[in-house]
């Protein structure tokens, strides 16, 4: 899923970890913007990984887009923006992840 927060599109994803047997997911999200204004192109311009994992995929998902939320909030210093649901953008290419989730587990 996708949502629009004022000019910038989140995607969030999730990936699955496992470790000693068990199974943990982390969630991410990428930032994009539409060079053009048309909310139709979209380039990728960073992304981002929960620093928890998490037991549930639907709880590392909805991490993961409420922190490239706040990401686009930030970016554009208004913590008012309500993000509208968006049709996902298809991956075409990707901006590298900096792995984070080592430590706490939700």
């Amino acid at each position: 899923m996708a949502v629009l927060v004022g000019i910038y599109l989140v995607q969030g994803d999730l990936f699955e970890i496992v470790r000693d047997g068990g199974t943990l997911w982390t969630g991410t999200w990428t930032l994009f913007r539409s060079p053009w204004m048309n909310r139709a192109d979209w380039e990728a311009l960073t992304s981002g990984e929960t620093a928890a994992c998490f037991d549930s995929p639907e709880l590392a998902m909805q991490a993961g887009e409420e922190e490239g939320v706040a990401f686009a909030r930030e970016l554009q210093g208004d913590d008012g923006l309500e993000p509208m649901t968006w049709a996902p953008v298809p991956v075409t290419s990707s901006v590298p992840l900096k792995r984070a989730c080592g430590g706490g587990r939700h």
